[in-house]
């Protein structure tokens, strides 16, 4: 089943633990620490695969989780990373952060890759933390926790040519003569209700792929018809082959409204190459002969460069994907002269967010609650048990340093203020 959207929940494994250890060899008393690092947590990562067509499975399978990272070892033995996940996605695939709509990635290139949820890294050992005047340091680092988002995965198809028009053009019949696809086909509209993918041998050399995209209404642009979800397979291709059915009423009226939808979707679609096939010539009669000659006699009056084909009888396709193709050599020539844009990538250096004091309840003896988010506070305290004294006098230490202690007092925070950063509530100034 074809399936163009899906929205998945990724996480990063959480690092592992450091681990608080102390040498015991024979003959050496004073051995000093050696506690081992935790190791890193697997990520979640997201790779263009050229044999997938669908989101289907990631739309039933929405949960993706990399393995936690193993705890660290005594005598400075690390702890074993946890694996992470490759996702095979189409090409073609784009990637959205769910809350907020942010394109953060583009797969259109086979084997490409995205890191959708970086895996935490591993605490470290308390050998880490021993200085001259603490050489028996008796807490290490916790494992930091793994990227957690939840992603919307748009497919929009890799094609060089699109093959574009009413429902019942004739699109789903020409892309099987030209192809080993098999999209399905009958005599009324709407037959096509997704894209068909497939790929058009001149000979050896010369090779490109279509799609049939599936009719287009008036009003697509806005959402007509399932409009927007056929326009976006549209957006990538950059040859189209417009199909106007001769046998239809106003079909040069149909022509001008198709081509105004794309124009309304994205402007510079309709700058693009665009052949016209006047199709199923193979039922053009002597009745209908005139009809034919004077719809192709308008079209190229707007300046079409017009083709007349027969998908049944192979009447005229030769000159019409020879033409096509000598489009696409002049985009794919294009495309390589163009500096190739750098992806953008969501697993970004992290960076701690602004700390935010806010006050949250005030007593009778004049003491208040605080609630305090971001900065290196939030972080720092979430990597370390603060039920350990020494721990706690370290980041204290730390956040003495960066200044984030005055700014609590800056903000009103008074000495036995009941403070809340995360899941830890302690009193101001112990």
């Amino acid at each position: 089943m074809f399936v163009d959207e899906a929205t998945i929940e990724v996480k990063g494994g959480d690092g592992g633990n450091g681990i608080v250890a102390f040498r015991r060899e024979k003959y050496m008393p004073m051995g000093g620490p050696s506690g081992g690092d935790g190791g890193d947590g697997g990520s979640v990562v997201l790779r263009a695969d050229g044999h997938q067509r669908t989101l289907f499975d990631l739309s039933r399978h929405r949960h993706h989780k990399g393995e936690r990272g193993r705890h660290g070892e005594g005598s400075r033995r690390h702890g074993k990373s946890g694996k992470g996940i490759v996702i095979p996605v189409p090409v073609g695939t784009q990637v959205f952060i769910k809350e907020t709509g942010a394109l953060v990635a583009d797969l259109v290139a086979p084997g490409q890759e995205f890191v959708a949820a970086k895996g935490g890294a591993g605490g470290r050992g308390n050998v880490h933390f021993s200085t001259s005047s603490r050489q028996a340091p008796k807490f290490s680092e916790l494992g930091a926790k793994g990227d957690e988002h939840t992603l919307l995965l748009s497919l929009k198809l890799l094609a060089d040519v699109a093959l574009i028009g009413l429902p019942n053009a004739g699109k789903s019949t020409l892309i099987s003569s030209i192809s080993a696809a098999k999209p399905k086909i009958a005599d009324y509209p709407f037959t096509t209700l997704v894209p068909n993918l497939g790929v058009v041998k001149l000979d050896l050399a010369r090779i490109f792929t279509a799609a049939d995209i599936p009719g287009l209404i008036r009003g697509a642009h806005k959402g007509s018809g399932l409009g927007h979800q056929f326009l976006k397979h549209i957006e990538r291709a950059p040859v189209f082959i417009h199909l106007v059915d001769p046998l239809q009423p106003k079909a040069f009226r149909n022509f001008l409204a198709i081509n105004r939808e794309l124009k309304m979707w994205k402007r510079e679609m309709i700058e693009r190459p665009q052949l016209v096939a006047i199709t199923k010539m193979d039922i053009v009669d002597e009745e209908t002969a005139a009809e034919v000659e004077a719809l192709k006699a308008r079209l190229e009056s707007v300046g079409c460069e017009v083709f007349s084909i027969s998908a049944a009888t192979q009447e005229g396709l030769t000159p019409l994907l020879e033409r096509a193709y000598h489009f696409v050599e002049i985009e794919r020539e294009k495309a390589l002269a163009e500096p190739q844009a750098v992806p953008v990538v969501l697993t970004q250096a992290r960076v701690d967010p602004p700390l935010h004091i806010k006050e949250i309840a005030r007593f009778a003896d004049d003491s208040s609650e605080w609630e305090v988010t971001g900065g290196p506070m939030e972080r720092l305290i979430g990597r370390f048990d603060m039920a350990n004294s020494e721990a706690v006098f370290y980041v204290h230490r730390i956040l003495e340093r960066s200044g984030t202690l005055q700014e609590l007092e800056k903000a009103g925070v008074k000495y036995g203020d009941l403070v809340h950063v995360g899941d830890l509530a302690f009193e101001f100034g112990e």
